[in-house]
């Protein structure tokens, strides 16, 4: 005859299971189901290899959270296969600032909601080298794309390629190919250059061409006499300065002196013309000499404007002149 059952026992082995399980619900996390951690979805173009459940979520190298899971997503109608990334975010993360008050009921998510208004964006940035583990960078580029693909945009962080991404992409736009073949023509006609010894010959007279123009520099008497045309050069412009400021006055002192002539001149014509007659032969000749005078008197005026203005002149002849 078999012993009955204990009551007490059987509550009190009840009593225990419950504990085991309320503690056992805490201990592996059953903080996060009384929290209230924000969970976001990201879209990534490219290929999220090196990206796990647990990897951490940062906002300039500050922790934020970590990704909870990575599925993949099949769409029957267009074949179309996209990779949503969740992360959890910490609401733990953000401290208010002492003036702002008790946060209001939604509070954390109108900061992310503000800081995606204003440019911030998730991407894939590579963990370790050593490992190549990857994790979600958060971070503001203004003036980058926001598109949603989800239907709960306010749930969603945009995305934007990451630095390997735009590499990638960036050399499969290059022509390799025909880069490539380039190459190898270049690489072809220096070979078959080497091969001929044409560059070792092109160097070997050039080499000779300058030491027998270095040669002929030192040795020859051109540089002397070079050196003494630029010595007399220098002599005379120190002779021309000294001397030409009083030679320009004396100039111009004549040529007031031959104004002065020219005017009597007119005047005696203007008498000899009653003399001699409106259209004698000497009346003509006159006029002519007084004509020729004139013209002779301006045109050295004109060399003394332009010797005063350039100097140099007397040495190097008239500009545009050849």
């Amino acid at each position: 005859m078999s012993k009955p059952v204990s009551k007490t026992a059987v509550g009190a082995f009840v009593l225990c299971a419950l504990a085991l399980f309320v503690l056992s619900v805490l201990w592996l996390g059953g903080s996060r189901l009384f929290s209230n951690d924000m969970e976001y979805v990201l879209y990534f173009d490219g290929s999220v290899s090196g990206l796990s459940t647990g990897a951490p979520v940062v906002f300039r190298g500050v922790p934020m959270g970590s990704v909870t899971r990575i599925n993949l997503v099949a769409n029957a109608r267009d074949s179309n296969v996209t990779i949503p990334v969740y992360i959890r975010i910490d609401e733990r993360s953000f401290v208010l600032a002492k003036n702002a008050g008790a946060p209001a009921d939604g509070f954390h998510e109108e900061i992310i909601r503000r800081m995606v208004q204003r440019g911030m964006r998730a991407r894939l940035q590579l963990q370790s080298l050593i490992t190549g583990q990857y994790r979600i960078e958060l971070d503001f580029y203004p003036g980058s794309p926001a598109n949603f693909r989800s239907s709960t945009p306010e749930m969603e962080i945009p995305t934007i390629p990451s630095p390997m991404d735009t590499l990638q992409s960036t050399i499969q736009r290059l022509p390799l190919e025909q880069m490539t073949a380039s190459l190898d023509t270049i690489l072809q006609n220096l070979a078959r250059a080497l091969d001929q010894n044409r560059l070792e010959r092109g160097l070997t007279a050039f080499a000779d061409t300058f030491e027998e123009l270095r040669d002929l520099l030192r040795k020859s008497p051109m540089r002397a006499h070079a050196e003494q045309i630029l010595q007399s050069m220098d002599t005379a412009s120190g002779a021309m300065e000294r001397e030409l400021p009083a030679t320009l006055l004396s100039f111009r002192q004549a040529m007031e002196n031959m104004a002065v002539a020219a005017q009597q001149l007119r005047a005696a014509t203007a008498s000899a013309q009653g003399v001699l007659g409106r259209d004698s032969p000497a009346m003509a000749d006159l006029r002519r000499m007084l004509k020729e005078g004139s013209d002779a008197a301006r045109a050295l005026r004109a060399l003394a404007e332009m010797l005063e203005r350039n100097p140099e002149a007397l040495l190097k002849g008239r500009q545009g002149r050849h």
